[in-house]
């Protein structure tokens, strides 16, 4: 999920608002799931698992497997283990969820399949996080992620776009959407090789989302890419930071009704040589 606490006032994540969308959510990991082959026995760790569901899934999948999901959000993690003690006692007790920083992720040689959705993008230093990924994998396991590649779409260089209006300037300027920290196709294939990787595929693939207007790509987005925005404004000064975004998105996509959000995702696959 994250590996940052940037949602005042609260300063963690908010499940509740991250899953009301988590039909759209869910469509890159069902990709993700109609390519991978489950393996007897799988030890696989979930980089930024988020509220658990993903694992639950990839663990469910392996007979006699087991998984650990990692996360930085207390929230996250909280949550994640309600799913857990949820589910058929000989499936939970195949899963761990806890809390931690993916960036000091230490592990070797210990999982056949790293596994991420949606939160490398949270990170500045990616090779550094592959690397870590390359040493927790033993030989012959795999990497698989996803992350937003989706910097060119309209409410995200809207949120660009307003940040460094004169009106928000000296309080966002600084601030950009996470999607910019992610490389290239090309940038990752270089890089994955020159770590160690092999069977190396990188590809964008882009999602349609229905929404009802506008304003319910800002809900979408308040789980998310706009958290860093409106962690640094105060409470007051959010609704008119909103309110110019709403302004922005509705001219941008021509609308205030029915319209569709494109969300461009970068897919990795790769192996650890045997």
């Amino acid at each position: 999920m994250n590996n940052q606490n940037a949602n005042n006032p609260t300063a963690d994540w908010d499940p509740r608002l991250y899953n009301k969308f988590a039909r759209y959510r869910r469509e890159p990991f069902e990709m993700i799931l109609g390519r991978l082959a489950p393996i007897d026995g799988d030890t696989i760790v979930d980089l930024g698992c988020g509220t658990g569901e993903n694992l639950i899934d990839l663990v469910r999948r392996t007979s006699g497997g087991f998984g650990v999901g990692l996360d930085s959000s207390p929230a996250m993690i909280s949550s994640a283990n309600k799913l857990r003690a949820s589910q058929d006692p000989a499936l939970a007790n195949r899963l761990r969820f806890e809390a931690g920083d993916f960036r000091t992720f230490n592990a070797r040689s210990e999982y056949s399949l790293v596994f991420s959705n949606a939160a490398l993008q949270w990170v500045v230093d990616h090779r550094s996080v592959l690397a870590l990924c390359f040493d927790a994998l033993t030989p012959g396991g795999r990497l698989v992620f996803q992350v937003p590649s989706n910097e060119i779409e309209t409410a995200q260089i809207s949120m660009h776009q307003l940040a460094t209006d004169p009106r928000w300037r000296s309080r966002l300027g600084k601030i950009s959407v996470p999607s910019l920290t992610v490389y290239k196709p090309e940038e990752y294939r270089s890089m994955l090789a020159e770590i160690g990787f092999s069977e190396i595929d990188c590809y964008y693939h882009v999602f349609e989302h229905p929404m009802s207007d506008p304003a319910e790509v800002i809900e979408w987005s308040r789980a998310t890419s706009l958290r860093p925005f409106l962690a640094t404004l105060n409470e007051d000064e959010r609704p008119a930071f909103l309110a110019d975004l709403l302004e922005l998105l509705e001219a941008g996509y021509g609308t205030r009704g029915p319209m569709i959000l494109t969300f461009r995702r970068l897919f990795i696959w790769a192996r650890r040589p045997a």
